[in-house]
This record gives structure tokens, C-alpha cells and sequence, in this order.
């Protein structure tokens, strides 16, 4: 009678220890690929924020055209040029005074999501914040930085239209 009653213990730990193993394999299992499934859920909602932003943007000062902003998408960021312009600016009010096109156009550094506007930098680290105002409509700001804003005037923002679609 001992003998027998060995035996079922023996396989009543092991039925036990097989079972415990097996839940924390699934339940590693499960972390592992939750892991991966918000990581997909990210990218789709970075990708899903920047559309709005692609396209081929411009600003016009008393009808002709003096900055042209061209936005696309590249892997999971945007990319593209801003072209360079000549501005004057209202010291009192912030309105553009003046405002001309200029042939040069410069790669965009670094183009990300800040506060529910598009922060662009270029090289020389001019930053431009870019907010959505319409379906094929944006304002832009230049961001001046705080040390330099009693020298230089901040100006207002001006509107920006979508010519070409995005893609």
C-alpha cells in the first residue's frame, strides 16, 4: 500500500510543477508580444499624425509667393526643404513689412510633433512651428529663442496653402 501511494505523489508534484511552468511560459509569452503589439500601435499613430502635414506648402506676401515648404514622408518621419526668404517685420505689431523669395532652399534637420504642431529645424537651427488650420491650410511661426527675443521681433504668423496634394 505504500508503494502505490508514493507513486501518486510523486505524479501529483509533477502534474502540478508542469502546470506552473506552463502558465509562466504562456504568460511570458503573452508580455512578449504585447510588447510588439503596442510598439505597431505607435508607428501607425506617429504615421497617422504626420499625413496631414505632407505636401508642398507656400506663403505669399501681397500676392507673390516668398516660402515654400515641401513636406514628405520618409520611413516614419517627415523630410523635405523649406526655401529661404527675405523678411522684414513690424517691430510695434509683428505684420511682415516686407517679404521676398529667395532661390536658396535648405533640408529640413529634423521635423517632429511638439504640443499639436510640427516643429521644423533647419540646418543653421531656425525652427519653424507649423499648425493645421484647415483641410489644405497651416499657419507658420517662427520659434525665437528666449535669449534673443528682446533683440529680434517676434512676427506673427503667417498662412501657409497646400498646392500640391499630399501623396
Amino acid at each position: 500500500m505504500n508503494l502505490p501511494e508514493g507513486a501518486n505523489l510523486a505524479s501529483k508534484v509533477w502534474a502540478r510543477v508542469s502546470v506552473v511552468a506552463g502558465a509562466a511560459l504562456l504568460m511570458g509569452a503573452c508580455l512578449e508580444l504585447s510588447g510588439f503589439s503596442v510598439q505597431v500601435n505607435q508607428i501607425n499613430k506617429m504615421n497617422a499624425d504626420l499625413r496631414p502635414y505632407v505636401g508642398t506648402w507656400q506663403a505669399k506676401f501681397k500676392g507673390k509667393v516668398f516660402q515654400t515648404i515641401k513636406l514628405e514622408k520618409k520611413d516614419d518621419t517627415l523630410g523635405g526643404t523649406v526655401s529661404h526668404a527675405d523678411i522684414k517685420v513690424d517691430p510695434k505689431s509683428g505684420e511682415l513689412t516686407e517679404a521676398t523669395a529667395s532661390d536658396d532652399n535648405d533640408a529640413i534637420v529634423e521635423a517632429r510633433l511638439r504640443n499639436g504642431a510640427l516643429l521644423i529645424t533647419e540646418p543653421d537651427e531656425i525652427q519653424f512651428e507649423m499648425k493645421i488650420t484647415g483641410a489644405d491650410e497651416a499657419q507658420l511661426q517662427i520659434v525665437i529663442p528666449k535669449d534673443a527675443s528682446n533683440e529680434v521681433p517676434t512676427p506673427k504668423p503667417w498662412k501657409l496653402v497646400r498646392v500640391k496634394p499630399k501623396d
